[in-house]
Order: structure tokens, then sequence, then C-alpha cells
């Protein structure tokens, strides 16, 4: 499956930093009268899914299977009881909850099931424009931003149910059990495999606050409830669930962004596609107007040890492929170059 093909028509298409920022506005002009919030996602190639890190790591190491939440739960569970024998539930004040130990995970880069997104929608767009690495040599794709309503989403404002799940010891999102069961706990996990939420962490890192950052969660993609339409033609069918997970780890269906008749009261979803011509000046227009670089974003050692040398390869040059070495005293201003001081 293409997954370019299963946002494409539902995507709003620019080619320009105030083609962007047009788009930004509409939905806040749309939604922010009705009290709606919204979060943000910025990804480097528009072709990527919406995928949670472990959710791809997973499909990659069972030879390019569409994982089920069955799949993805058993991962995590055994991630987190691998987290209890190295030691590294506990905190300084005591055992993390789990949600907190996933967050630890995902800030070092561990696989979880979390996505992280922003309340900040210009820093969202400069996730999806960033410079890419020096060994990417492939051209510059074309890029993507999406957009959540998390009004009625966030777990840290909603009941008391839902709130403790970001204090509790064990994993807090029920445990897989047959849709059809007709029990409490079938309907639990039916909820949890057709809802997506969002949490807005501690600020336990200066990372989390520099990003206005936050995590989206929720059940891989279930059949029942939720359909996902091809286009907006009932005509033109509905995607199977296979081809659902292979675009996107979470239950959400994207809109249309702009279109009025017939659209979500809450709980929307936009993407907005970003032309490769246009990512250089996007980025260069974000520096100017916010200061946003790695070097504001990524503000530690995680993230200079990635971002804080982009002058010097991680790995080698293609086999047969040549490079002047650039000399000593070039190498600074190659890396200030690249970092758009």
């Amino acid at each position: 499956m293409n997954v370019a093909e299963f946002w494409a028509p539902w995507e709003v298409t620019v080619d320009s930093f105030d083609g962007i920022q047009d788009e930004v506005y509409r939905i806040f002009e749309k939604w922010s009268e009705r009290g709606r919030t919204f979060a943000w996602r910025g990804q480097m190639d528009a072709a990527w899914p919406l995928h949670s890190s472990l959710y791809r790591r997973l499909s990659w190491s069972t030879a390019g299977a569409v994982p089920k939440e069955s799949d993805l739960a058993a991962q995590e569970r055994e991630i987190l009881a691998d987290v209890h024998r190295w030691g590294l539930h506990m905190g300084e004040y005591g055992r993390l909850s789990v949600m907190n130990q996933l967050a630890m995970l995902q800030h070092y880069g561990s696989p979880t099931r979390l996505i992280d997104i922003t309340f900040n929608p210009w820093i969202g767009l400069w996730f999806a424009v960033q410079s890419r690495s020096i060994d990417q040599t492939s051209p510059q794709p074309d890029v993507r931003v999406f957009a959540f309503d998390v009004t009625d989403r966030l777990i840290n404002e909603r009941d008391a149910e839902l709130r403790e799940w970001e204090d509790g010891l064990q994993v807090p999102w029920p445990r897989p059990v047959p849709q059809n069961a007709g029990t409490a706990a079938a309907a639990s996990y039916r909820q949890w495999v057709t809802t997506a939420y969002a949490w807005r962490p501690p600020r336990f890192h200066p990372r989390l606050a520099a990003q206005n950052g936050a995590f989206l969660l929720g059940g891989v993609p279930s059949t029942g409830v939720m359909v996902w339409p091809k286009t907006s033609s009932a005509a033109d069918g509905k995607w199977s669930i296979d081809e659902v997970r292979q675009a996107t780890s979470v239950s959400m269906r994207v809109h249309k962004l702009g279109a009025e008749a017939g659209g979500p009261q809450s709980d929307a979803m936009y993407t907005i596609r970003i032309a490769a011509g246009a990512v250089e000046e996007i980025r260069r227009r974000l520096e100017e107007l916010f200061g946003y670089r790695p070097l504001s974003i990524y503000p530690d050692y995680p993230g200079f040890s990635d971002f804080g040398t982009p002058g010097l390869r991680r790995t080698p040059p293609p086999t047969g492929v040549l490079r002047q070495a650039p000399r000593a005293d070039r190498v600074p201003v190659l890396a200030a170059r690249r970092m758009g001081v």
C-alpha cells in the first residue's frame, strides 16, 4: 500500500510559508471560538505513516507484518518488564508510574506507543522542515503537518478514571480481549482500540518545555465502530483494517480542511502537505521569526549528540563515492551553516 494515497484525498497542499500560515490561521479561526484545543505534528516525508516508534519497529522486526493491538500490547509489556529488570522504574522520589516510564523511554529513543505532538503549530511545522542529516543524499521530499483536535482527548482534563492513568503503577489501558465477548472488559477494550487520547506529561525535562510537547496514544485501529472511507464519496469504498494500520497506529480519521458541509463538530484531524520546494524557505522563516533551530528545540546533551555536529557524517559515504575531506578549520563553519547561524 502507498501510504501517501491514504492521506491524499483529505490533504491540503501548500508551496510557501504564506500558504502554510494561511492554513494554520484557518484552523484557529474555525475552532478557537468553539473553545477547541489543537495539537500538531510535523513529519519530514509526506509519504510516512502516522506510526508510533514501537509500532514501526515491531513491523520491521516481523518481516513487514501489520501488527494488531494484541501484538503491540505484548511487546509493550515485555519492554516494561525489562525496564523493571534494569532497575529503571525507580525515580529520584520513588517508583515511576507506567506512563512516566514510557515518557522517559520515549525521550531517550526507546520504542513506545507514544507519538510526539506539540501544542505549538510553528514547532510542529519546524519538525517537518528541519534540516536533514548530511548522510541523507536522496532528493528532498514533500513534508507533512498534522493537526489534531485534542480537546476531549486530553487525559489530564478528563474524568477521574483517565486522570488516574498518569499515576498508575500498572499499565492503565485494557488488555486485549475478544470484542464480541459481551462483557464490561470487552466494552472497555473496544473503546480503547477505537479512540485516541492525548497526554500533556509533567515537564520532567527541559526539552518538553522547549517543544511545548505532549503525546498522542491509543489502541491500534480495529474493526468495530469506526470506518475509514477512501474519499468523501461513498462510491469509492472504504479502506480495509490492514490498510488503515499501515497508515496509522492510532484510531483517528482525517478530515478535509475547509469542507464545511457535513464536517466534524469535534475531534477533527487535518493534514497539510508542503511541497519540497518550499521547505528551505519555511525553515528560514521559522528561524527568523521565532529563533527555531536545533539548539532551541533540543536543549540537552542527547540533542547535541544528534544535531550539534551537522557537518560530520554518522555513516561512511556510499561505496565508490569519494569526497574531499573538509579542512579542519572549515568544519565549524560548515556546522554553523547547517544550523542556520
